[in-house]
């Protein structure tokens, strides 16, 4: 991977975590206790409430860990270590677009299949 590479990769990284941490703030306000008898709600609509405070509690947690992830990677980048960008399963070179698409990944397709 070339210098030039990595910076490319180091700045979507940033750009993604500062997209993720956006979305993440949105879904902690998504994800607040649904209080019995909230602003009017009848018994079904709390259970719809609860039902999507679900759904974006699983959709936090999955953004979490994309967040730690993305932070790995680019703490790799930022101390050129000379292992990122290879898979930790064949130790072959992960194309550059899959890491452009899912920098955090660690495997390269064949070996993530």
């Amino acid at each position: 991977m070339t210098p030039n590479d990595r910076q490319k990769l180091r700045d979507r990284i940033v750009a993604d975590l500062a997209r993720i941490a956006q979305d993440i703030e949105a879904l902690k306000e998504l994800t607040k206790p649904v209080p019995p008898g909230a602003d009017g709600m009848d018994e079904v609509s709390r259970m719809d409430a609860i039902q999507n405070k679900s759904v974006n509690e699983a959709a936090l947690a999955q953004l979490r860990n994309r967040q730690v992830g993305l932070e790995y990677a680019l703490k790799r980048i930022d101390e050129d270590d000379p292992d990122f960008g290879f898979c930790v399963e064949c130790g072959e070179p992960i194309p550059l677009a899959r890491l452009m698409a899912m920098p955090e990944a660690s495997r390269c397709v064949n070996c993530a299949d």
